[in-house]
This record gives structure tokens, C-alpha cells and sequence, in this order.
């Protein structure tokens, strides 16, 4: 499928000398053979306590651990050319309480989740970026991508912030755990093109179009836990409960996509 995006033209590169599908250029995150075999795509800080200030954050970054898998050599130094990264939306999102399925709200753990996620303006890899916003323009999540890029051999930094997490005093919770879908692209195909060589995908299984074992990272995302540090745990609660936060299969399939313009350029339609 092609996709010919002339603001972007400068940008993009053909996959394959007969096709006219415009990929986002080089981007990394790349690393030796004998490193990328155990570098996952993961945060940078993946445990931060809450933050109660009223425009508190808590700076971040993706780190984009190695490239695809080379079908030939086998070897994971594939390009990636580039990055997407959402975080659950907290309204349909599928929520654990120590590992047994909960069915009230976020609300009953967190305080102020909405718009999670700032991109932290950034041209060091990638040219062009913007949000995943839902339908209130809440900032979900981000992608990125273009440019001349980094070469093999590389990890890549992808920074942006969350915003300051509460969590609800009453609650018995001493941690709740938010579980993004990430993606590293090295090939523009549709989600039946998913494979090790052309994507990998860090995003729990949870029933969407991403659920590809074939694809490098499958139900091995990133993880953000957020520690209880302000309001004490109430006596009742004894030693506290761990909560986990998935993004759903919907919200995944729905904005764990690149658009520009109007236009969807990943997955391919």
C-alpha cells in the first residue's frame, strides 16, 4: 500500500525499490548483536512516587532498546524508523487488584489521571512528532519519527513527562502500575505484515490487532509504577494492595496508530 505525504516527502524513504510505500526515515534505538538479544524498549525511570503538586510531573523517556530482526542474519539491527507510545485512557482500561480483576473505575485508586503524558519536544532522532489525543483532547500518548536518524549500532532516548499521579487516599492501594502499548516500527505494513522483522510491538495481550506472537516483544510491555508516598494507608488496609492498569483491546486498536493530516500512515490500510 502507498502513502505519499508531500510535507513529509523530504522525510520518508521506499521500502522496496518497487514499491512507493514513504516510510518515516531512520530512527534508532539500536544495538550490538551481543547487547540487543536482552534490551527490551522500556522507561527510562519506570518506578516514581505520586505527586501531589498541582502541575507536578515526573520527567521520563522511552528506551528504544535495538532494532527489528534481520530475516537473514537474524540479528535484531533492523532500522527503526519510528516510535509510538500510549498509555491507558483510565475509562475502559482493564484494571487488577493484586491480579484478580476489578470492576469499578480508576477513580477508585487514582485521583487526577486524564491527560497522563507530555512529549517533551525533541529533534535529536526523530524530525516530526505530535499526541494520540482522545475525544476531550486529553493526551494520551505520542509518536515520532523522521529525519536522518541514528545508525545501528544506538539505543535512543524518546523523552516526554507524565503528569503528577494521586493517588486516592482511602483507597487501599500502595501502588497502582500503568502498562503502556509501545511500538517500535521498522517497516510500514498492516497489522497482517506484523512480524519481528517489520515491528516490535510492547503491549500486553489483550485481544487486539496487536496480539501478534510473531512480532518481537509480544505481551512484554514497558511498565510506569506509581508508589504510594503522601496520604498513609488507612489501618483497615493492612499491608496494601498492588493495582495494574492495561490499556483495553478498543483503545488500544484505536490509538496505537500514526496519523498526519488525517491520514493513517501505521499500520498501512
Amino acid at each position: 500500500m502507498s502513502f505519499i505525504f508531500i510535507g513529509l516527502l523530504y522525510m520518508f524513504k521506499t521500502i522496496k525499490a518497487k514499491q512507493c510505500t514513504l516510510i518515516l526515515i531512520t530512527a534508532v534505538g539500536l544495538v550490538g548483536a551481543s547487547q540487543s538479544a536482552f534490551a527490551h524498549t522500556r522507561l527510562k525511570t519506570p518506578v516514581v512516587n505520586e505527586n501531589a503538586a498541582n502541575h507536578g510531573s515526573d520527567y521520563n523517556a522511552a528506551v528504544v532498546g535495538h532494532g527489528c530482526t534481520n530475516p537473514t542474519t537474524k540479528v535484531v539491527d533492523l532500522t527503526v524508523i519510528g516510535t509510538i507510545v500510549v498509555f491507558p485512557d483510565g475509562k475502559d482500561s482493564i484494571i487488577t487488584v493484586d491480579g484478580a480483576p476489578h470492576t469499578g473505575s480508576l477513580t477508585d485508586f487514582v485521583t487526577n489521571w486524564g491527560s497522563p503524558v507530555t512529549k517533551i519536544q525533541d529533534r535529536s532522532i526523530f524530525d516530526h512528532e505530535d499526541y494520540i489525543k482522545d475525544s476531550l483532547g486529553n493526551k494520551l500518548g505520542f509518536w515520532t519519527g523522521g529525519g536522518s536518524g541514528l545508525k545501528g549500532g544506538f539505543r535512543a532516548l524518546v523523552p516526554f513527562a507524565t503528569a503528577g499521579v494521586v493517588i486516592e487516599p482511602t483507597s487501599c492501594a500502595k501502588s497502582v502500575t500503568f502498562v503502556p502499548g509501545i511500538a517500535d516500527i521498522c517497516e510500514i505494513t498492516d497489522a497482517a505484515g506484523f512480524s519481528d522483522s517489520t515491528v516490535n510491538v510492547w503491549a500486553p495481550a489483550v485481544g487486539s490487532i496487536y496480539d501478534n506472537p510473531a512480532a518481537h516483544g509480544y505481551d512484554s510491555p514497558a511498565t510506569l509504577t506509581v508508589n504510594r508516598s503522601i496520604a498513609p494507608l488507612p489501618a483497615s488496609c493492612g499491608a496494601g494492595v498492588d493495582v495494574v492498569v492495561k490499556p483495553s483491546a478498543t483503545q488500544l486498536n484505536r490509538d496505537l496508530r500514526i496519523n498526519f493530516n488525517g491520514s493513517q500512515i501505521w499500520p498501512a490500510e
